[in-house]
C-alpha cells in the first residue's frame, strides 16, 4: 500500500529515470484496490490510502521498472500519441 504523498515522491524518482527513453508518453498517479488494479468509478471513494504508478509507453518493448521505492507501477501500452486537430 502506498500512500499519496508516498507516490507523488516515486513519480518524480520514475520521471527522472525514464527521462529522454524513447517510447515514454506520460507517468502520472492512479487509485489502486486492494489486488493493485486501478480503481474507476463509485468504488474509488472506497479507497482510501492506496495508490499506483501509472506509465503510458507506445509500445511494450519499453523497459520500466515494476516498482519505485516500494510503489508499483502499471504500464499501458497506448500507442502512438499524436496531436488531432479539432
Amino acid at each position: 500500500m502506498a500512500t499519496l504523498e508516498r507516490a507523488r515522491e516515486a513519480k518524480a524518482a520514475l520521471r527522472d529515470e525514464l527521462a529522454g527513453l524513447d517510447g515514454v508518453a506520460g507517468v502520472g498517479i492512479a487509485r489502486a484496490d486492494a489486488s493493485g488494479a486501478p480503481v474507476r468509478g463509485p468504488r474509488a471513494q472506497d479507497v482510501v490510502d492506496d495508490w499506483l504508478l501509472r506509465v503510458n509507453v507506445t509500445s511494450d518493448d519499453v523497459d520500466v521498472p515494476e516498482t519505485v521505492d516500494g510503489v508499483e507501477v502499471e504500464v499501458r501500452v497506448v500507442g502512438d500519441v499524436t496531436a488531432s486537430r479539432v
